[in-house]
C-alpha cells in the first residue's frame, strides 16, 4: 500500500485532472472518502449524506449517495484509462463500498525508475519485453520477500539504493576521427584521468564521454529485485557504479549488480572481503583466512562456465547490503533467479546456522550460453569474519 503522503500528492493530481476538473461534488466526495480510509474508517450512508452534502438522515439522500458513489468509481475508471494510465498510485471503489482502496501501479514504478536512470542505454523495447516475460505470481513474490535477507530489505527503514555496474567509453583518435570505444582499464573518469595523469603523451587522441552501456543482465536483474521488493512498496533509488561515490552507501540499504570489471569503487571493499577477479584471465581468486581458491571461466560441451559471487552482510546500524557478481551475463541471471527461489533462500539459511554472524559470501558455478543458464551449483558458501566497518561506510 502507498504511503499517505504518496495518497494526498496523487489526489491532488487527480483533482486537476480534466476528468474531474469541473466535478466539484464528486470531489468532496473522494476525498471524503479517501480521508476516512487513510483513518481505517467506512462510513454509513447516513454519515456521508451528513458530513459531505450537509444533509440530514433521509431515505431519498442515501438513494442519492449510491448514485454519487457510482458516478465517482466510474470517474475513477475514466481517469485511469486515460490520463491516469502512467499514475503510480490507483484509488478504486469496490463495488458495494463506501471505501477507498490504495495500491501500486508496480509495472508503471518500474519503467519510471529504470527510465530516469537512463532512457537511451536501456533500451525500451528491452524494458518492455522483460516487464511482460519476467513477472514473479503474487503469491511466489510474496514468498520470496517474506525470506531470509530479502526480508531484511523489504522491513529495513532505510531507503535501498540499487547500482547497476556500467562500462565506460572513451573518445579515441584514428585516421576517421575521435569516436567512442571501449578500454578494458578504464571504468570511470577517475580510471581515465588516472591514465592521463601517467601518460600525458596521450592527452590529444583520448577524451572523456559521458556514454556508458550496461550489459543485458542489468536489467533482467533489476528487474527481478525490484519485483521481489514488491515494486514501489520498497524506496528505491537507482544509480551506475560509474558515479557512484561512498557518501551514497551511508545511509542506505544497497545492491550492487555487475560484472567484476563494473566494481569501481567497490572494488577494495570486495577484495578485503575475499572476492578479487583477474579480468585478462577471466579468473576468480575466493580467499577465506590463509587460503585462496581459484576458480577458472571458460567453455565446455559449447557452453560457458562462468564463477559468479555473491556478498550479503550488515552494518551495525542494520543496513543490509548484497553484491552480485559475474564475468557474463550468465553469472548474474543464474544468481538472481536461483535468490529468487523460496527453497534456495531457506538452504542458504540453513548453510549459515552456525556461522558467527548472518555475513557471508559465496560462489555459485553457471553453465550456459549468452544470456541462457541451464545449470547452477553452489560451489562454496563461507562466513564474513573481518569487521564490517573495516570495509564499509
Amino acid at each position: 500500500m502507498p504511503k499517505a503522503q504518496q495518497i494526498n500528492k496523487h489526489l491532488t493530481k487527480v483533482f486537476h485532472s480534466q476528468c474531474f476538473s469541473k466535478s466539484v461534488v464528486v470531489k468532496e466526495l473522494l476525498k471524503y472518502l479517501v480521508e476516512k480510509s487513510l483513518k481505517g474508517e467506512i462510513p454509513k450512508e447516513f454519515e456521508i449524506a451528513y458530513e459531505v452534502f450537509g444533509q440530514k438522515d433521509n431515505q431519498g439522500k442515501e438513494k442519492n449517495i449510491r448514485i454519487y458513489i457510482h458516478n465517482l468509481r466510474k470517474k475513477l475508471n475514466e481517469y485511469y484509462k486515460q490520463e491516469g494510465i502512467s499514475d503510480e498510485v490507483i484509488l478504486s471503489i469496490p463495488k458495494g463500498a463506501y471505501s477507498v482502496t490504495f495500491s501500486l501501479n508496480k509495472k508503471v514504478i518500474i519503467q519510471n525508475k529504470i527510465a530516469k536512470l537512463s532512457p537511451i542505454i536501456l533500451a525500451a523495447s528491452l524494458i518492455f519485453l522483460l516487464l511482460s516475460l519476467v513477472i514473479f505470481p503474487s503469491k511466489k513474490r510474496s514468498k520470496v520477500t517474506s525470506s531470509f535477507m530479502w526480508k531484511e530489505i523489504y522491513d529495513s527503514d532505510f531507503p535501498t539504493l540499487i547500482i547497476l555496474g556500467d562500462h565506460y567509453f572513451v573518445n579515441t583518435r584514428n585516421a576517421l576521427g575521435m569516436h567512442a570505444t571501449r578500454l578494458m582499464n578504464i571504468n570511470s573518469e577517475v580510471d581515465f584521468d588516472e591514465l592521463v595523469e601517467k601518460n600525458p603523451e596521450i592527452a590529444d587522441n583520448f577524451k572523456k564521454t559521458e556514454q556508458t552501456y550496461i550489459n543485458q543482465q542489468g536489467p533482467f536483474c533489476l528487474y527481478k529485485v525490484m519485483n521481489t521488493l514488491g515494486g514501489g512498496e520498497v524506496d528505491i533509488d537507482l544509480r551506475y557504479s560509474s558515479n557512484l561515490e561512498w557518501e551514497h552507501l551511508t545511509a542506505s540499504n544497497s545492491i550492487f549488480i555487475g560484472s567484476y570489471k563494473t566494481q569501481n569503487i567497490l572494488k577494495k571493499a570486495y577484495e578485503k572481503i575475499g572476492v578479487s577477479f583477474n579480468i585478462e584471465h577471466s579468473q576468480l581468486s575466493y580467499s577465506i583466512k590463509d587460503s585462496t581458491f581459484v576458480f577458472n571461466s571458460g567453455s565446455s560441451d559449447f557452453l560457458n562456465l562462468e564463477y559468479a559471487t555473491f556478498i550479503y552482510f550488515q552494518t551495525s546500524d542494520k543496513r543490509n547490503v548484497m553484491a552480485l557478481m559475474c564475468n557474463t551475463d550468465i553469472g548474474n541471471v543464474a544468481s538472481i533467479k536461483y535468490l529468487s527461489e523460496p527453497e534456495n533462500l531457506e538452504f542458504l539459511q540453513q548453510q549459515i546456522k552456525d556461522f558467527p554472524s548472518r555475513n557471508f559470501k559465496a560462489v555459485f558455478e553457471v553453465r550456459g550460453k549468452q544470456q541462457t543458464d541451464f545449470k547452477i551449483v553452489l560451489k562454496r558458501i563461507d562466513p564474513i569474519e573481518l569487521k564490517i566497518e573495516e570495509v564499509w561506510p
